[in-house]
């Protein structure tokens, strides 16, 4: 499977996961799948950065959107750590908070599956892309195993 099938699999399943934190009231099972999200959120980004940008940022076509998907996962790691910090996850100003994270990724993801996606298959052949598909999961499992 190449690695940009593998991330629209892994993009649905976190918003997937989001949808059903910000549904779920019980501040127990929220807290329990926000962990959740974020161990595989964080191991999918990690994984991303290394396999994916590194190579994009060798090209001209792709170095510009490599480094602001980059600094978007920035963004996206504070906020997370906000939430996790936060003592009040039931709280209106938590799920406010889960509401703008739930935002920016669905912008991040947006542009990544359109135009990024465009450029990785003029940069990478299909085989590289299925290479670099297995790398990205070997690197996302080895990330998640650490993290939790």
């Amino acid at each position: 499977m190449s690695i940009l099938e593998t991330l629209q699999t892994d993009h649905r399943q976190v918003r997937e996961l989001l949808k059903t934190i910000l549904s779920t009231a019980d501040a127990k099972k929220r807290s329990d799948l926000f962990k959740q999200f974020r161990t595989e959120l964080t191991a999918h980004s990690r994984a991303e950065e290394k396999v994916l940008y590194r190579g994009m940022e060798k090209s001209e076509e792709g170095k510009d959107d490599a480094l602001e998907g980059a600094v978007e996962h920035e963004v996206v790691d504070r906020l997370m750590e906000d939430l996790s910090r936060s003592r009040s996850i039931g709280s209106d100003k938590w799920t406010a908070r889960c509401t703008v994270l739930q935002e920016l990724l669905e912008h991040h993801i947006d542009e990544e599956e359109g135009e990024f996606f465009k450029i990785a298959r003029k940069i990478f052949d299909r085989e590289g892309l299925t290479k670099m598909g297995t790398a990205f999961t070997a690197e996302k499992t080895k990330l998640a195993s650490a993290i939790t």
